[in-house]
Parts: structure tokens; sequence; C-alpha cells
């Protein structure tokens, strides 16, 4: 069981007023927890990133978690497919499946960038 990360938690309280109040407020929020990764730490991350998104329900936030997942794959230099997210696959295409926008943009994105063909 991961024991998820308070900053990414935190990200998605209050989220509406938050994002009322500044326009780029997840890029911003994102930024800061990854600004200081090392592609190692980057790596590591993902698992955290991957059961974030496996718990949202709302099409908005997946779209912008989405984003922060390749994001932390830019940071990790690698395109390998962590095998937490090589073991959830199927559970997170079903889960982002429900959700057009998302499902139609980012989780695209994702799939190119990682070379995934299904």
């Amino acid at each position: 069981m991961i024991i998820m990360d308070k900053k990414l938690i935190g990200i998605y309280d209050n989220w509406q007023d938050k994002l009322d109040a500044e326009e780029w407020y997840f890029s911003n929020a994102f930024e800061l927890i990854s600004k200081d990764m090392s592609s190692e730490s980057a790596f590591n991350y993902i698992p955290e990133v991957i059961d974030m998104l496996l718990k949202l329900d709302e099409d908005y936030l997946i779209w912008e978690t989405l984003y922060f997942l390749i994001e932390i794959y830019s940071i990790a230099e690698t395109t390998q497919i962590h095998p937490i997210l090589e073991k959830n696959w199927s559970v997170l295409r079903e889960h982002i499946q429900k959700y057009e926008d998302s499902y139609s943009t980012p989780y695209q994105e994702l799939k190119r960038f990682l070379r995934v063909k299904n």
C-alpha cells in the first residue's frame, strides 16, 4: 500500500477556489513537487501519480494529472513503463475511458510518449 504524498493530495483540496484565484494553479502546484526531482526520484514518484489518477473522478483533474504524469516521465528521462503503471495499465485505461476529454487528449499523449499500443 502506497502512503500518498501529502503535497500531492493537498493540490486537490479546494482546487476550484485555488484555480479561480490563479489561472496557472495546477502548473505551479505540480512544479513545486517536481522542480527539485532527480531522474531517479521522478521515476520513483510515478506510483504516487498513478494512485492519484485512480482515485480522481473529475475529468478536469484527471486531465491535469495526466499531464503531470507526462512531466514526471520527462524528468525521469525515460519511456520505460514503471512496473506499477504496467501492473495497473488496464485498470487505469478503464478508469480514464469514463472521462471523454481526458481519454481523448492527455491519455493518448501518454500512450504515444510511452509508445503503448493499446
